[in-house]
């Protein structure tokens, strides 16, 4: 049985579809006439934010390793971070028009180019995603071992900032599974301190389910 590489991409991606799915079910459920419609406006912002960062983040720590490797590739996902961050623009456009309007007719129609907006957005996205977890990681893998790609892994990990890794950390544990759960807290536990395992332990305790919950402590001997 051939062993499973390790995927930089999944946890993370997971995270962002994630809040893409959260986030898309609560513009189709807003009002945006209402001024109660700020706060999923406010959370579209952050996602938009999050996603920049990513793309950022990638274009510093991963995509150079493999230029040398294989440079059209890079090209071609380079290209792509640059359309998305075209898209995110126009969204932090269409989020200041609606901001700077009290009119409840000109918000509701700026509500609608938003979630026009956010559906291309949304599109573009999982086809992005999918190419970097199929086509990129395959090039990864070709090239480097397991412990260089944790390596560029550690390295974005710390260059973001503290308030974003939990943010988007909270996002992670609600889009994975109890497997991904427990082999991620498994690693905080053996390779960081107690403190950080037990801010993480707490992080599951309020976005896990009570029965996923149980199995996580049994497997980590918790229970």
């Amino acid at each position: 049985m051939q062993q499973q590489r390790y995927n930089v991409f999944n946890q993370i991606h997971k995270g962002l579809r994630g809040m893409l799915y959260d986030t898309a079910i609560r513009l189709q459920q807003t009002d945006f006439s209402q001024p109660q419609a700020s706060e999923v406006v406010e959370q579209l912002h952050q996602v938009l934010v999050y996603f920049d960062e990513h793309a950022e983040n990638e274009d510093q720590f991963i995509l150079p390793h493999i230029r040398k490797h294989n440079a059209v590739l890079i090209d071609e996902l380079e290209n792509d971070h640059v359309i998305d961050h075209n898209l995110t623009h126009t969204l932090f456009d269409h989020i200041r028009e609606w901001k700077s309007t009290d009119s409840a007719g000109q918000r509701e129609a700026i509500g609608q180019r938003i979630l026009v907006a956010f559906n291309e957005f949304i599109g573009f996205n999982l086809y992005h995603m999918n190419k970097e977890e199929n086509v990129l990681m395959d090039q990864l893998w070709q090239h480097y071992t397991d412990a260089d790609i944790r390596h560029m892994e550690h390295e974005i990990i710390q260059a973001i900032p503290p308030q974003t890794l939990m943010a988007e950390s909270r996002w992670m544990m609600r889009s994975i599974n109890d497997k991904e759960v427990i082999s991620w807290l498994s690693g905080i536990k053996q390779e960081a301190p107690t403190a950080v395992f037990d801010t993480f332990l707490q992080l599951a305790q309020e976005e896990l389910p009570t029965e996923r919950l149980k199995k996580v402590y049994t497997a980590l001997a918790l229970a």
